[in-house]
């Protein structure tokens, strides 16, 4: 886990946006705006700050300070947010489970394939959405390779959060690094 000192001292955010498309299992597009911290072609590294999205403050008045870091992998199953509360504290990690993530250089587009996972600092894990898969089974909306990577994934949640927990703050650290290096 990342030590609260990093957090607490972050160099400036960076004024390079990076636009986040989450493009849901019905065609539905959701977008965010996010601070562009690392794009490299092995990961890319954003933060969502809830004050600079009028959406989040304006629909989640208590939402006000709360942070996201998120983190994508281009050739893994799985994209990460890594969520603190106002006063820099850990809330929680979320894993959704991806398709086909994509990076323009200047919006990363991911296809969520719905079960979700969170993690508690305390390693706690949690499967999320189950249900919703079921459910898309049933109407024949995943492919034979997407309920695979469904159930590879639901498998590494429950196996294997502390490495997880390793990935996402490793991104994070390089990204804070890169920033506070000039980079």
């Amino acid at each position: 886990m990342l030590e609260p000192a990093v957090l607490s001292s972050l160099p400036p955010a960076p004024t390079a946006q990076l636009i986040e498309r989450k493009v849901r299992l019905d065609g539905r597009i959701l977008e965010f705006p996010l601070e562009r911290w690392l794009c490299t072609p092995e990961v890319i590294v954003g933060r969502w700050v809830a004050d600079k999205d009028p959406r989040a403050t304006s629909r989640y008045p208590r939402a006000s300070g709360y942070t996201s870091w998120g983190v994508w992998w281009p050739n893994r199953p799985y994209s990460a947010y890594r969520l603190h509360k106002p006063n820099g504290e850990l809330r929680v990690y979320r894993l959704d489970t991806v398709d086909r993530v994509d990076f323009d250089g200047q919006t990363v587009e991911f296809h969520d394939l719905l079960l979700d996972a969170l993690i508690r600092p305390d390693g706690e894990v949690t499967i999320e959405d189950e249900d919703e898969v079921e459910q898309a089974i049933r109407d024949r909306q995943l492919s034979l390779e997407q309920r695979w990577r469904i159930d590879w994934t639901r498998s590494l949640y429950q196996s294997r959060a502390d490495l997880l927990i390793q990935r996402i703050d490793g991104a994070v650290a390089q990204a804070i690094e890169t920033v506070r290096n000039g980079g």
